[in-house]
């Protein structure tokens, strides 16, 4: 079979057998990759690629083929704002057809295709793993590590959830829109992400303001995603000093993605963040019973939210990294350029 380079992949024109195509690639290395993972669908896939994760840019998909078969996907963010330097891109080889230099000719051909990005960071690629390997192989380095965390909701003690709230302090939560008289403390409690530990990694956490704020909420309406916010408000001050987000996707409903949680530093030291998300777990199961399970993923060097997940029921099942490296270091490395 001849490597036929890749081409553009049109999730709105393409047909069910391609996109089965495209599943059959992604299940395999799944099997191999992620093994610990419940095996994607193909309803869940074709879900994802159709409305994939907020706030990450517009995405483009590629394929490539051998003869006319696809061997391999790419899947490419392109952010923008504080991110318009850089490209995230997730490369997956059919495992039967790894080692024969298919991912290294996918990228030569995709690196000249990303509209201007001067820099390449890849994403949850396990630790150790051929994913790894691949990547340091043809110039990318390793910038962070994250742990993937899961709760199994039929497995967990729900009395960990029963935190109560310090004194000084409210809980608060919604479901799609904050409350206008909150929205100015929320923008600026939700910036306190952009401290959080990520290593090396270049792509930085919105910079949050009320119109922001507003813009990422209507976004995630546009797609069908479910935004939960539960926020610690301080009492004197009436001001939000304490974040933590989920989000229900609807590819997958019985599943709810954990995303940011923070805590203002003159407010840390008390439980808040383990209370708002004991809260949120609570809340979310009372409205949605049906959730089978939380995910989230934390810096491996943010030992005080690893400890804060474990303590409310989330068990680490994966070891995660991320690479990166300029658009012209990986033009120029020898296995690249061939």
């Amino acid at each position: 079979m001849a490597f036929m380079g890749v081409e553009l992949f049109d999730i709105g024109a393409t047909t069910e057998e391609e996109l089965r195509s495209v599943h059959r690639v992604v299940l395999a290395a799944q099997a191999v990759d992620r093994p610990d993972e419940v095996p994607v669908t193909f309803e869940a896939l074709v879900g994802g690629l159709r409305s994939p994760p907020a706030g990450f840019g517009p995405r483009r998909y590629w394929v490539a083929r051998r003869d006319s078969e696809i061997v391999a996907v790419a899947f490419v963010n392109l952010p923008d704002a504080e991110n318009s330097h850089l490209a995230l891109v997730t490369i997956t080889v059919h495992p039967r057809l790894r080692r024969m230099g298919i991912g290294t000719a996918f990228l030569r051909d995709l690196l000249p295709r990303l509209e201007g990005r001067t820099v390449v960071e890849g994403w949850e690629i396990t630790s150790g793993g051929a994913g790894e390997h691949w990547a340091t192989s043809v110039g990318f380095r390793v910038v962070n590590t994250m742990v993937l965390q899961l709760l199994p909701v039929a497995d967990v003690d729900r009395s960990t959830w029963d935190v109560p709230v310090p004194a000084g302090y409210r809980v608060q939560d919604w479901v799609g829109a904050a409350p206008g008289a909150l929205l100015e403390s929320f923008a600026h409690a939700r910036n306190t992400l952009r401290d959080a530990p990520f290593g090396d990694i270049d792509f930085q956490a919105p910079l949050w303001n009320r119109d922001r704020v507003r813009e990422a909420e209507a976004d995630l309406r546009a797609r069908g995603v479910e935004q939960r916010m539960v926020v610690a408000v301080h009492e004197e001050s009436g001001d939000v000093v304490g974040v933590t987000e989920v989000e229900v996707r609807p590819h997958r409903p019985f599943w709810a993605s954990q995303r940011e949680t923070s805590v203002l530093g003159a407010h840390r030291g008390h439980g808040l963040g383990r209370c708002i998300k004991a809260h949120m777990a609570r809340r979310l199961l009372a409205d949605r019973p049906d959730i089978e399970r939380f995910y989230t993923t934390t810096s491996a060097d943010n030992a005080h939210m690893i400890r804060v997940n474990e303590a409310i029921g989330y068990r680490t099942v994966r070891t995660q990294v991320s690479v990166k490296q300029d658009v012209t270091v990986l033009t120029a490395h020898p296995r690249v350029l061939g």
